[in-house]
């Protein structure tokens, strides 16, 4: 029943919600929509400094992660050139604008002095190890980068890569293949994936001197999302109670943006660039504080309202049935390419997301 149930369920509420999207909040294009300080780097690995033959990365500063994330795109733009235009068709591009969102809206702050590591608009800072959403994207990224540089795919990198790494809650993460992998085998192999499959397309022709690979985007995402949510999971046990948030609202709104990531992976939800920059028009300017609820604020806009709202109604609705609403979710969108159509027609209506 439940299986029947789940899309005109899920229609319901996105109808119910759209009433508000008639006067969406402002739409910004523009350089402005790329993680902050994005032009100030190249995506070369010879960026980061060399020290006894060994490139040396900082994972708890913004700009090496940006720089980090920046080197995947530009290494994998080949294989998504018929996509989109000017490289926004790659799939990884969700992950690295989530990425500059929640640093440019102060969610990488120490959370019991939010001035450290806060987003100045003018210097790249660093990213609190205190900060959950920096221990959630660690995961996300460094293994990302690892499973690519352990898979073969980043073969420009001849000299060992070392991760700083302080003291403080050393033990919650890993720094190098060897340590994520024995830690994580399974998550290592599941971004693996990703690389593997787009090492072994093929190129179908060449347009305006451009190769065009025989890549599947729906194969493609699902290989990222994949990858994403193996390494969110790792992230959740760790983070729930350990990790800190600036408040109960904002780690409530953590797990429960993340529940609904979930149901977008399960549609095979489109993270090209201009999709991905929709999305998180509706993602809250600042972190929440217990203030925040029930009631929102004046200062969120319509979307903001909008997606916080869905955000939660998807978790209360998925925590009132046991979790069965994301299992029969996940069931119904493995039916066929036109439930995953219908899906991700839902997902964009829920959240506010205009067509672009």
């Amino acid at each position: 029943m439940w299986s029947a149930l789940v899309i005109p369920t899920f229609l319901f509420l996105s109808c119910f919600s759209v009433g508000s999207a008639q006067i969406p909040g402002s739409v910004t294009h523009g350089n402005d929509r790329y993680p902050p300080f994005w032009d100030q780097i190249n995506g070369d690995i010879a960026e980061f400094p060399v020290q006894d033959n060994k490139i040396i990365i900082d994972l708890w500063k913004y700009k090496d992660r940006l720089q980090i994330y920046k080197i995947l795109i530009r290494e994998s733009n080949k294989y998504f050139v018929q996509f989109g235009k000017n490289d926004t068709g790659n799939v990884l591009w969700g992950l690295t604008l989530l990425y500059g969102k929640l640093y440019k809206t102060g969610r990488f702050v120490k959370p019991s002095n939010s001035s450290v590591c806060a987003y100045e608009g003018e210097f790249p800072g660093c990213i609190s190890i205190d900060s959950g959403w920096g221990g959630f994207n660690f995961y996300v990224l460094t293994i990302y980068f690892l499973a690519a540089i352990e898979s073969g795919f980043l073969r420009n990198i001849s000299q060992e890569i070392v991760f700083l790494s302080p003291e403080e809650h050393r033990s919650y993460f890993c720094y190098s293949i060897e340590e994520c992998r024995a830690s994580f085998p399974q998550a290592m192999d599941t971004a693996k994936k990703f690389y593997q499959y787009l090492q072994s397309r093929k190129i179908l022709s060449i347009v305006g001197g451009t190769p065009v690979y025989n890549t599947d985007k729906d194969t493609a995402i699902l290989y990222m999302w994949d990858a994403h949510q193996a390494l969110i999971d790792i992230g959740k046990p760790m983070f729930n109670d350990i990790f800190q948030y600036s408040s109960a609202t904002e780690r409530d709104f953590t797990f429960n943006f993340l529940l609904a990531i979930e149901f977008c992976a399960a549609a095979i939800y489109r993270s090209f660039f201009e999709s991905s920059a929709e999305f998180l028009v509706g993602f809250p300017h600042r972190p929440l504080t217990d203030e925040d609820d029930p009631i929102l604020p004046s200062d969120f806009n319509i979307r903001e309202k909008a997606l916080m709202s869905s955000v939660k109604l998807i978790s209360n609705i998925n925590q009132m049935t046991g979790g069965s609403f994301l299992t029969v979710w996940k069931k119904a969108m493995n039916v066929s390419k036109i439930t995953q159509f219908l899906g991700r027609l839902v997902i964009k209506n829920l959240l506010l997301i205009p067509n672009t």
